[in-house]
């Protein structure tokens, strides 16, 4: 082979090395681009199971039923950054596990919600992970004046009159006694 021959092969490896170069940057590209797009998916995914518990693998109701079902809010669930926000001026608080089998705090509470001149009462879920930082195992706070010094252990009845806590009452005993009495 001559020189001049060379010097065109060179050149001609040269611009298919480059072209390739292109091809796999542009690959790179969409691949990255790609895994991004599935991680934020699975993220998504993760937290509608987990934290949000909006994708429910234990339905047992068919497809047709849930066309039928009429979507409801329940304004009285709050979460624990929310306690010392509501309209009324006097209501309670209860803090429950809501998952919890064990606990007969739902029959008392719609019980006590269907007596005359009955406070309002709303729920907050302890085992619910954005509700995680006010709830504690020991040591409670039992007169928290803002978000901050809520340390609270679960079953917690809190009743809050103009934004301050008047009677702070832990156990599921004494919290059915007093929805029973009033």
């Amino acid at each position: 082979m001559s020189k001049k021959q060379i010097i065109k092969n060179i050149k001609r490896n040269q611009k298919n090395e480059s072209k390739i170069n292109e091809k796999d940057g542009f690959y790179k590209f969409v691949t990255s681009l790609t895994v991004i797009i599935l991680i934020l998916i699975l993220c998504y995914v993760i937290i509608a199971i987990f934290v949000t518990k909006e994708i429910n693998f234990n339905d047992t109701k068919s497809n047709d039923d849930n066309k039928n079902e009429e979507v409801s809010f329940d304004n009285s669930i709050i979460t624990g950054g929310q306690i010392f926000d509501q309209k009324d001026s006097k209501y309670y608080v209860i803090i429950y596990d809501f998952d919890s089998k064990l606990t007969i705090l739902p029959t008392y509470i719609s019980n006590y919600s269907i007596m005359d001149n009955s406070i309002p009462i709303y729920k907050v879920d302890s085992s619910n992970k954005l509700n995680s930082k006010y709830i504690t195992e020991k040591d409670s706070n039992k007169n928290p004046t803002t978000y901050s010094d809520l340390k609270i252990i679960s079953p917690t009845l809190i009743e809050i009159d103009n934004s301050k806590v008047v009677k702070y009452i832990e156990g599921e005993d004494e919290i059915k006694s007093i929805l029973k009495n009033e």
